[in-house]
């Protein structure tokens, strides 16, 4: 019996074990069998720990009947996610973001100015304190000016104007200036909303689905070759979610199709065109709403990395609303020479935004802010009742990355058209 034993065990003993024969394999398959099962754990400990809200709530955002979307009012969030960033916000009884969370009195017993715009003016990604908004109020806060945001992500002119209108005429906030910042990517959302009958904004899924597939074929607005890839890993796994991210940022796709307009005749033609259009209208609703009530319009313009890339300083949206601005006698503050052929573009995008992103960074915004805060100066306070349109008074040069409003005097109660054309800009 032993003998026999001997023989059957023999030949076992010889071949060894699958971890004699492959120990590298194995050692490794282990690793990473620990390494996904750990993940795992985490994951589902982190998703209980911090439980996503539920398909269309939101402790921050909300839908709005008149303007679409909002921000919830006396909102206290530690860790809202734009990308892979965390930033901590609040809102004051507005619903504007805010240093904190306070009560905002509607009569303005000081010069009150608010700035409105989408992302970029909301500071997505970074928090209250460095985005622009929030250094331009620490600046202005000691000359006695109060600063409010009004912006939020993927608000456009409609949105800017109904939005106003119901800040001054349901709610009854006062305020002596309001600051438009207009995106390159309002021009394609523009052409995604609408007015209902009763005058309040609605989205056009249709076209709103038909912009998406454009974007996505062409590239995407990020990347979006595998979605549902990205959604299950975000589900599932937070390392390699962000090993996902990390890619995605290190392989950028070429250009973003919602910021080419200016730069290629196919996307001018595809929804630059009708989104310029829509957005006059909506702009000179906006100008004709504020006139009457002795506030102060200034509309300010910033390139996206693709203008950057092609050194569009010279950009259909600067001459565009430059011109709206003059026919309006708004202010103006081009951005473009702040961020265009000052360094190659590889350097400027990585100073000043988020790495693969087309939103500033830190220093992005401070650049923005500094950018104001400059022009701001250059007028006498006496000079700024609410205040006025933020340009450098007559007797003093321009800054070489602002352009002045024209004319400086009040305008009458609807500006002359332009030769050959109805009041603000002709589309190109």
């Amino acid at each position: 019996m032993p003998a026999a034993r001997a023989a059957v065990g023999g030949p076992l003993r010889a071949a060894g074990s699958v971890f004699e024969r492959h120990p590298r394999a194995t050692v490794a398959a282990l690793a990473l069998a620990s390494v996904l099962g750990t993940d795992l754990i985490f994951t589902r400990v982190y998703h209980r720990l911090h439980p996503p809200p539920a398909p269309g709530t939101s402790a921050l955002r909300t839908p709005s009947d008149l303007y679409h979307h909002d921000l919830r009012p006396r909102a206290s969030v530690e860790d809202e996610v734009w990308g892979p960033r965390r930033s901590p916000y609040r809102t004051n009884s507005l619903g504007f973001r805010d240093r904190t969370v306070r009560d905002i009195p509607l009569r303005a017993d000081r010069p009150r100015i608010v700035f409105i715009g989408d992302s970029f003016t909301e500071g997505a990604g970074v928090r209250y304190e460095d985005s622009f908004v929030g250094r331009v109020d620490a600046a202005l806060a000691p000359r006695g000016v109060e600063v409010l945001n009004a912006g939020v992500i993927s608000y456009c002119p409609i949105i800017y104007c109904r939005k106003v209108k119901h800040l001054l005429e349901d709610v009854g906030l006062e305020f002596g200036a309001l600051v438009v910042y207009i995106d390159i990517g309002d021009i394609q959302d523009e052409v995604t909303y609408k007015l209902d009958a009763e005058g309040n904004v609605r989205s056009r899924p249709v076209r709103r689905v038909q912009e998406l597939a454009a974007d996505q074929e062409h590239g995407g607005r990020g990347f979006f070759r595998f979605p549902r890839l990205k959604k299950f890993l975000d589900h599932n796994s937070l390392l390699w979610s962000h090993v996902y991210v990390g890619l995605e940022r290190l392989f950028p796709m070429e250009g973003n199709r919602a910021g080419l307009w200016t730069v290629h005749d196919d996307a001018f033609a595809a929804y630059g065109r009708e989104g310029l259009e829509l957005a006059r209208e909506n702009m000179d609703r906006l100008a004709e709403l504020v006139r009457p009530r002795g506030i102060a319009l200034t509309v300010a313009v910033y390139p996206w990395p693709d203008q950057i890339r092609h050194h569009d300083l010279h950009s259909k949206q600067v001459a565009f609303w430059k011109d709206w601005a003059a026919a309006h006698g708004a202010g103006f503050i081009d951005y473009f020479p702040r961020f265009i052929g000052s360094a190659p573009a590889d350097e400027v995008l990585d100073r000043y935004f988020i790495r693969g992103d087309v939103h500033w960074n830190e220093e992005g915004h401070r650049l923005v802010a500094d950018g104001f805060l400059e022009l701001y100066a250059a007028r006498p306070p006496a000079a700024v009742p609410g205040p006025a349109p933020v340009s450098a008074p007559a007797s003093s040069p321009p800054s070489p990355a602002f352009s002045p409003p024209s004319p400086a005097s009040s305008p009458p109660s609807r500006p002359p058209p332009p030769p050959g054309g109805s009041p603000g800009p002709a589309v190109p």
